[in-house]
């Protein structure tokens, strides 16, 4: 591959790779840059990534990849958070939330309420965040 190519690709990489994510790690700290929408997997074992961000008036797109039905809900009672109350995510498909204003938001799996790996958190924020699970 040619030098040139090479750079816009690794320019790319940087710029979508910063956008409603960052890493999955859920010790030590890692960074998200927030943009228009995030995306969170369930599956058997839990949720991937268990911290997101976007701007306001973002989405998070909750994916089942699981073969039962998971129950988004806030955790908490934080009123612009409460685009989280999705429901049931039947096997195989989305659930989206919206985020109108900026707020800190907790998540569960209401089936699973009192498993870690089922929980998690949306920062709604015009800054990077910072924090476990980004």
């Amino acid at each position: 591959m040619k030098a040139g190519a090479r750079s816009i690709l690794m320019a790319a990489a940087v710029v979508f790779g910063g956008c409603g994510g960052g890493s999955s790690s859920t010790s030590g700290s890692g960074s998200c840059s927030p943009g228009q929408s995030a995306a969170i997997s369930i599956a058997s074992t839990g949720v991937s990534p268990k911290a997101v961000c976007v701007l306001p008036g973002g989405t998070v797109t909750f994916t089942n990849h699981d073969s039962v039905a998971h129950d988004v809900e806030q955790s908490g009672s934080v009123p612009a958070c409460t685009g989280l109350n999705l429901g049931a995510i039947a096997a195989g498909q989305p659930g989206t939330a919206m985020f109108p204003t900026a707020a800190t938001c907790q998540f569960l799996d209401a089936t699973r309420s009192s498993d870690t790996a089922f929980q998690g958190t949306v920062a709604v924020t015009t800054a990077p965040a910072t924090g476990p699970g980004y």
